[in-house]
């Protein structure tokens, strides 16, 4: 104990008598660093899966056998992988926070793989899958739609565009993306992308490019700048409104998708028609190549065709 004094690692053996959960409480209330959509998150995780197994236990006591414990108890619950993983990796960071408060000497959260997330590889759509759903949504939201899945903007990227953000230049429609819609408690707000790379101009399609021209003429002169607005208040639709109008679509296409899958398809797509990794990564919003690389995989069917095409350059071939 004298030794760890005189080197300033002495336990604060007070402050490891409290809860954890009030320690938890305080942790996040301290974080005005984070997204209010992390943030709810956060919230929910801590109260849903960590506060009540752990909340009443003194966080000085907190071991690898209680961690252990914990995961296998939360581990058998009905929720997914993923969301277990979540809150592991927000225990983590809690009880490394004690670790630099002198609470807790090493972090006792040491299980391996228990942070890493296994989300199910999601089925490609295909292109008559993804006209489909074009075809049957509520019309206002049909543009919505092919800018997902064949130029790759997310959902909150979607709703956040503005009429002003679609430009034609010298007989090219442009989009620019520079915000997203969140929905923190169901309520729609405006934030910034979370990286640089989420800012970007991007030419459209051709095809596409028409589709802009028929939305602006029927939809853009409704009194308000957004691209797409509830027809009922002429803002953003709420979570209720979306999830309603999506669910239809779905059922009616016969189509078992979320809307992320159709920027899936548009990254296989930009893969497909011969985009590098830095170019998918630029349509696409990446600020790292993984998920560009993902899209080149599910495209390496073009190496038969580009085999094919070598063939044909080949004098004198069979």
């Amino acid at each position: 104990m004298e030794t760890d004094l005189d080197r300033g690692d002495a336990l604060d053996l007070d402050r490891g008598k409290v809860a954890f959960g009030s320690y938890g409480h305080a942790w996040l209330d301290s974080r005005g660093d984070l997204r209010p959509k992390t943030m709810e998150l956060y919230r929910y995780l801590f109260r849903q899966y960590l506060e009540t197994p752990l909340g009443t236990r003194q966080i000085g006591k907190i071991d690898s056998e209680s961690i252990r414990s914990w995961y296998g108890e939360v581990g058998a619950g009905s929720q997914s992988r993923v969301t277990t993983a979540k809150a592991y990796r927000l225990l983590r960071q809690i009880l490394q926070a004690a670790v630099d408060d002198r609470v807790l000497r090493s972090n006792p959260c040491n299980l391996k793989g228990a942070a890493v997330e296994h989300s199910k590889e999601r089925p490609i759509l295909s292109m008559d899958d993804v006209l489909a759903l074009a075809d049957v949504i509520k019309p206002r939201y049909r543009l919505m739609v092919l800018l997902a899945s064949l130029v790759g903007l997310r959902r909150g990227e979607c709703l956040a565009l503005r009429v002003s953000d679609v430009v034609e230049r010298e007989g090219r429609w442009t989009i620019t993306v520079g915000s997203s819609i969140v929905f923190v408690g169901g309520v729609p707000r405006r934030e910034l992308p979370k990286t640089d790379a989420g800012t970007r101009r991007l030419a459209l399609p051709s095809a596409v490019g028409r589709e802009v021209e028929r939305h602006l003429a029927e939809f853009g002169l409704t009194g308000t700048d957004l691209l797409f607005a509830d027809s009922r208040t002429g803002t953003t639709p709420t979570i209720t409104v979306w999830r309603r109008v999506w669910d239809n679509a779905r059922r009616d296409a016969g189509v078992d998708s979320t809307f992320h899958d159709l920027r899936h398809h548009a990254g296989t797509l930009t893969a497909s028609a011969g985009a590098s990794i830095r170019e998918s990564m630029a349509r696409l919003g990446h600020a790292s190549p993984h998920a560009a690389l993902r899209y080149q995989h599910a495209a390496e069917h073009r190496d038969v065709e580009v085999a094919s095409s070598i063939d044909r350059l080949i004098p004198g071939r069979a």
